[in-house]
């Protein structure tokens, strides 16, 4: 049974799951940028911050785990459906964990985004849900 063609929401989300892929995370491995917390590398792991060649792997992990998920979505394989799923779960739990650890209510806005980048991956791949069969 041949699948149907990919919805234009799968593929705006490809698009941007590519372009954070590369603009941000290969960007901040190869050149990472500095902040205001730490100097050098700086990454999160389920809401925890790590530096050092820990944040370098972890930027190394995120890069291989976007292309999978793009790469999944652009297919519409069945576990890309799940491996988006559990994308979302992970940005709500990461958020959530660093917003209880280190309390940067200055800084909410970005957690406030983190929320809208997991609802937006949900508004393009729930509809379409029946597609990753």
């Amino acid at each position: 049974m041949a699948k149907s063609a990919r919805p234009l929401s799968i593929t705006i989300l490809v698009v941007l799951i590519l372009f954070y892929a590369v603009f941000v995370v290969a960007w901040d491995l190869v050149s990472p940028f500095e902040r205001e917390y730490t100097q050098g590398p700086a990454s999160a792991v389920f809401g925890l911050r790590v530096t050092g060649w820990s944040a370098q792997m972890m930027h190394g992990l995120q890069l291989l785990v976007a292309l999978r998920l793009a790469y999944g979505l652009w297919t519409l394989q069945p576990w890309g459906w799940a491996f988006a799923m559990m994308t979302v779960g992970y940005i709500l739990l990461s958020t959530t964990v660093w917003v209880t650890v280190y309390q940067e209510f200055h800084r909410i806005g970005f957690a406030f985004l983190n929320v809208v980048v997991a609802n937006i991956v949900m508004l393009c791949t729930f509809p379409h849900r029946e597609k990753f069969q």
